[in-house]
């Protein structure tokens, strides 16, 4: 099934802080790649292949620099969350926010806010006014922090055939979005979704 896409045009950072206790550090050596692979393990890919997708995802893709781009936060000197902010991903010229994870007992602290926060803060502060994301469904909580940093959903053709708008839809009615705007893959406005459950 297509990822979902958001689109942030007019990214606003708020200046949220992280928890006491937690830092944000970057990824300064190979021995980091074990870290993120850990981290990523815990509900964002399959153990089996985590160090695979680091070096698919980051290493050997189009865009992302580990040394450049990766970011963890860590707590009393280990690492528990991890992202990636890519100045210009597959050549979009777009701004990036990509494998953005968090350790499972950290969770609900607000960190994911952060990142997303965080993650704007360096794109707009190099120049991008216009970012992306990919999600899946099942990362409810992220999408929550993606739309609260101000990202919208984004309706987009797929090869599979999946509506995007129908998928939105279900995400709306679980959080109970009042309103939101859908955009179109240009970043136009498509129209607004309604929550069918209040």
């Amino acid at each position: 099934m297509s990822s979902l896409k958001m689109y942030n045009f007019n990214p606003e950072p708020r200046g949220l802080t992280l928890p006491k206790g937690y830092t944000v550090v970057k990824f300064s050596s190979e021995t980091d790649i074990e870290s993120w692979a850990e981290i990523c393990s815990d509900g964002l890919v399959d153990p089996q292949t985590a160090v695979e997708r680091f070096h698919s995802e980051i290493t050997n893709a189009d865009g992302p620099d580990a040394y450049r781009d990766t970011y963890f936060i860590e707590k009393d000197g280990k690492k528990i969350a991890t992202f990636t902010v890519v100045p210009d991903m597959w050549s979009t010229g777009l701004g990036y926010i990509h494998m953005v994870a968090c350790k499972s007992e950290h969770r609900g602290l607000g960190i994911g806010k952060f990142i997303a926060d965080y993650s704007l803060h360096i794109l707009k502060n190099i120049g991008k006014d216009k970012i992306f994301l990919l999600t899946n469904d099942y990362r409810i909580p992220a999408v929550k922090s993606y739309i609260g940093a101000g990202f919208l959903p984004v309706d987009y053709p797929t090869d599979d055939g999946t509506s995007m708008c129908e998928r939105w839809q279900k995400i709306v009615n679980e959080l109970k979005i009042p309103e939101i705007e859908i955009l179109d893959n240009d970043g136009n406005f498509l129209k607004n979704l309604r929550c069918e459950v209040l």
